[in-house]
């Protein structure tokens, strides 16, 4: 009546993302629209993103390609808080470092498995 009818691909994943969205407020990572953003940074679109999880104390042992983007020759110095998770979101059109309470490992890993399930093609149960 008032607007066009969305079509069952488009309803699902409007749910994918509001999926994704829940799951990222529990981690500590913003989701507005179909971006994630930060301070500071351009935003990164949801589709095509991939994320990784790394514990302070493993990432404090390794300077990662995605320190030294966001940093620059400074990630040589920079330690990583080992109480701290550090959740990494990868585009082409960029990348954005989350640096969130380790306790909230459990939410990141379930987030994690939403946005690479969504971007490598698997699927949760109930979709």
């Amino acid at each position: 009546m008032f607007g066009s009818k969305k079509t069952d691909e488009e309803k699902q994943a409007a749910k994918h993302l509001g999926r994704i969205r829940t799951a990222a407020a529990a981690a500590g990572v913003t989701v507005l629209g179909g971006a994630f953003h930060q301070a500071g940074q351009a935003p990164i679109p949801v589709d095509g993103s991939t994320v990784t999880i790394e514990l302070g104390e493993v990432a404090r042992k390794r300077i990662t390609a995605t320190r030294v983007a966001l940093t620059g020759i400074f990630a040589l110095w920079l330690k990583k808080d080992e109480s701290k998770l550090y959740i990494t979101v990868e585009h082409p059109d960029g990348v954005i470092l989350y640096p969130v309470a380790a306790k909230k490992e459990p939410q990141a890993r379930v987030f994690a498995t939403l946005v690479n399930g969504h971007a490598t093609g698997i699927t949760t149960a109930a979709e």
